[in-house]
């Protein structure tokens, strides 16, 4: 079974995509900022983590960064989800990131959490 870090500082919408997800037979794990969600992908080490941007502190492009300089969890892919995902930058160029712009259809992250777990 594969493992999903859901990172989202709306409780409802980690609920939300924790039904989605679970309904396909995802584990699923839930970080409310990107501080817990570094802790979590260090010590379970997801298949993939669906990260908010927009939070406090650790915002989803520094988890990124954060993520992709430790060697334990560089190679995971990462979902950014953003209102605003034509901001995406950089990151954009990476093929382990994708793009999901809020608000999020159930089908848009379905197709997009098995594109990336092929990766």
């Amino acid at each position: 079974m594969k493992t999903v870090l859901i990172v989202d500082d709306d409780a409802e919408i980690r609920t939300l995509m924790k039904r989605i997800l679970s309904v396909e037979d995802f584990s699923v794990l839930e970080a409310e900022n990107g501080e817990a969600a570094l802790e979590i992908a260090r010590k379970k080490i997801p298949d993939l983590i669906i990260t908010d941007i927009m939070m406090e502190n650790i915002n989803g492009f520094m988890l990124f960064e954060f993520l992709r300089a430790d060697k334990s969890t560089a190679k995971i892919p990462v979902i950014l989800a953003t209102g605003e995902a034509q901001k995406a930058g950089a990151w954009g160029m990476d093929p382990s990131v994708a793009y999901l712009e809020k608000p999020i259809a159930p089908d848009e992250l379905l197709i997009a959490v098995k594109r990336m777990m092929k990766l």
